[in-house]
């Protein structure tokens, strides 16, 4: 999985030198407490380690950039706190902030350790240095402290982030596919709900100090006179902040949030059409996302992807307008509309603009463009408006209703995913477009609520709006579970091939010559090419050899396994990690015991079936083979560098039934190193061998 991380992350290492000024940059902005509640930057920080342990980058050099840019940060936060103490406790009561609470009675217990401190406390980072400056820590004993606490951060998050690229890496083919897809659900849950919970919580602390510090800026002289020099752009720029008004300060932000979004929907669309790499992701994570497919999560995706459907879309839709009419809510009822109706029409014209065909291993048959994701759009735009409407109507609090939206257009986006409906990219640029859709709706029910202020609703109305919000989720409930979606029928049948001659297979480039990752990695060279009547005649030749067939991944196989490995015990069917050959997983993995009865030491096998046959109508399988020597750390395998010989074992078990007719050797390639999937080194001489079964 070497270039796994030169798919996910493909702007940063594409960028070269310039990821290290973005992660350092990443570093400052988190630093400085106004931009820190809107950047992620330890995490950026901590992909970065991953692509130092990728050898992109290299480990002091980021670390330096990461050192700078959160002294930086420090710095600006406490040039803040100290050039606006005064008109931060004359405009705003920041004593009531609880992250600057935490911040101050850090910095009161440890003093200038809190520096250091501090910089491991997420949303504390950029309070404690402010916090510092606003008690009067002297300025030289400040600039020691934050140099002092900018190098152990660079250090612990550059090293964090290595240590668990080498783990991932090591690790990763190990874990169940189902494990791992759940795994990796969860932990981008909880990254949503993190950054969303810290935005709720430091917004509007970050905001008041920002408007403090303008209020402040107005009375110095020199901006006086400069108000003076320009009075017509003074009026205008203090208009951007004016909250008495739509047009003011709420115009303001929303403007900066659609441009914002604008600009990155801007960037994939250029990705999408320019960066053919882009296409290669798409592809690879739909097959290794068809791996992943088991009968309950597809049944469980199923109803997911329905909340995002145009029949549960129209009848949510009506029923949210009754009842937002009997909220006598003029304005959340025409930003819901424009929501809902803007998102459908922008989506069919960027279908039809792109165009772009549907994955081929989709699950249900959909016959609209793929780019953008209209399921992805509108679970943002509509569900978005939804919970919107719901805090303004004082049903939710803010935090709640954020986190629930989040959530649930989350679990949409990733239901087109996982039934392969729409590419990864589809469902992001859908989120986008649907954010686009969503500022607009906001922006005109803001306007329309502060020009014609909302009356009311009694008593009477308020429980039937409630009745009609019950009855509305049943009925949308009743037409999901009704709804039928067309099936896939998807033909494992292939495309054959007539092939006289195999070894010019590989040497004319028809067939690849070695096995990959999912991410295209190379890894085993094909050293095993068998020829039999069919996948039954292998399967029955290899059993005789006295190789057996190994379990498909799963949580209860895989489990079986690792206690069986932890405990030295036997386990003749544990599965194997599967490997890509002309980008399909194997097909079947054998593996057979030796005399230490153990799983810790066993030879395995792993065959792909071809398009190609025989003249004589014999389908032609290719394989690679290894023998797994003992553990590292406890868990993951270790394989014999002599992969040559494992491969003369295996024809000589398969001789030993007295059922191969033929077994002719030949020269694949020139002798080579490489590495497993674990990162096992191998060589081989380049042979391979074509071994015939039967007549």
């Amino acid at each position: 999985m070497g270039s796994y991380f030169d798919q996910i992350l493909p702007s940063l290492q594409s960028l070269g030198l310039w990821s290290y000024w973005i992660i350092g940059l990443a570093s400052a902005l988190e630093a400085f407490f106004v931009t820190g509640v809107i950047t992620p930057g330890t995490l950026v920080v901590d992909l970065g380690g991953v692509l130092v342990e990728r050898g992109f980058l290299d480990f002091m050099d980021l670390v330096w950039f990461v050192a700078i840019g959160s002294f930086i940060g420090g710095e600006l936060s406490y040039w803040l706190g100290l050039r606006g103490s005064i008109a931060l406790k004359r405009y705003v009561n920041i004593e009531n902030a609880p992250s600057y609470q935490k911040a101050r009675r850090l910095f009161a217990r440890h003093g200038g350790l809190a520096l250091v401190i501090g910089r491991f406390l997420g949303p504390v980072a950029g309070l404690v240095p402010f916090a510092a400056a606003i008690s009067g820590m002297p300025r030289k004993r400040f600039t020691l402290w934050n140099l002092f606490g900018a190098f152990p951060y660079a250090l612990a998050h550059v090293s964090l982030g290595y240590f668990l690229g080498d783990a991932f890496f090591k690790m990763g083919p190990f874990v169940s596919r189902l494990m791992l897809f759940g795994l990796a659900v969860l932990l981008a849950l909880a990254l949503l709900w993190y950054i969303t919970i810290r935005i709720r919580r430091m917004l509007p602390f970050a905001l008041s100090v920002v408007k403090s510090m303008l209020m402040a800026a107005a009375e110095n002289p020199d901006m006086r006179r400069w108000i003076a020099r320009h009075p017509r752009l003074s009026r205008f720029l203090a208009g951007r902040f004016d909250t008495s008004h739509f047009f003011g300060l709420t115009a303001t932000l929303l403007s900066a949030l659609f441009l914002y979004i604008l600009f990155i929907w801007a960037g994939t669309v250029f990705d999408f059409l320019m960066v053919e790499r882009v296409q290669q992701i798409d592809t690879r994570l739909a097959n290794l996302i068809h791996a992943f497919w088991n009968p309950s999560l597809l049944k469980f995706f199923t109803y997911v992807t329905l909340l995002g459907g145009a029949r549960v879309i129209i009848v949510l839709t009506v029923g949210f307008l009754i009842v937002l009419w009997l909220y006598r809510r003029a304005d959340l009822m025409l930003g819901l509309a424009i929501a809902v109706y803007g998102d459908k029409i922008l989506v069919k014209l960027l279908k039809g603009l792109f165009n772009r065909p549907r994955p081929e291993l989709s699950y249900y048959i959909e016959t609209s463009g793929s780019f953008p994701s209209g399921h992805a759009a509108i679970s943002v735009a509509f569900y978005g408006m939804v919970f919107y409407s719901i805090w303004r109507l004082r049903l939710l609090g803010p935090l709640a209703a954020l986190v629930l939206a989040v959530t649930l257009a989350f679990a949409i986006g990733l239901s087109r995913i996982y039934l392969i409906e729409h590419y990864l990219f589809d469902v992001l640029n859908g989120f986008l477009v649907g954010g686009l859709v969503l500022v607009i709706g906001i922006a005109v029910s803001e306007w329309w609520r502060q020009t014609y202020p909302p009356v009311q609703a009694g008593g009477f109305r308020a429980i039937s709006a409630v009745i009609v919000f019950a009855l509305t989720l049943t009925a949308a409930a009743t037409v999901g579970y009704r709804q039928t979606m067309p099936r896939q029928h998807m033909t494992t049948d292939l495309t054959t091939e007539t092939a006289p001659d195999i070894p010019a297979l590989f040497t004319s480039g028809k067939a690849p010559a070695t096995s990959t990752s999912i991410t295209g990695a190379p890894l085993e060279p094909i050293s095993l090419i068998i020829v039999a009547k069919d996948a039954a005649a292998l399967e029955a030749t290899m059993k005789q050899a006295g190789w057996i067939k190994a379990d498909k991944p799963g949580i209860s196989t895989l489990a079986q396994a690792a206690f069986a490995a932890w405990t030295n015990q036997p386990d003749n069917t544990a599965p194997i990690t599967p490997s890509f050959w002309n980008n399909q997983p194997n097909e079947f993995g054998f593996q057979k015991s030796t005399s230490d009865q153990t799983l810790r030491k066993r030879h395995h096998a792993r065959f792909w079936n071809t398009r190609f046959i025989t003249p004589g109508g014999a389908h032609i399988f290719v394989g690679t083979a290894s023998f797994d020597d003992g553990l590292v750390w406890g868990v993951l395998h270790h394989i014999d560098p002599d992969i040559d010989g494992e491969r003369k074992a295996l024809v000589a078990d398969l001789k030993s039934t007295g059922l191969i007719t033929r077994s002719t050797p030949f020269r694949l390639s020139k002798p080579h190193m490489g590495a497993d999937i674990a990162g096992d080194p191998w060589f081989t001489d380049g042979m391979a061998v074509v071994v015939r079964i039967g007549p």
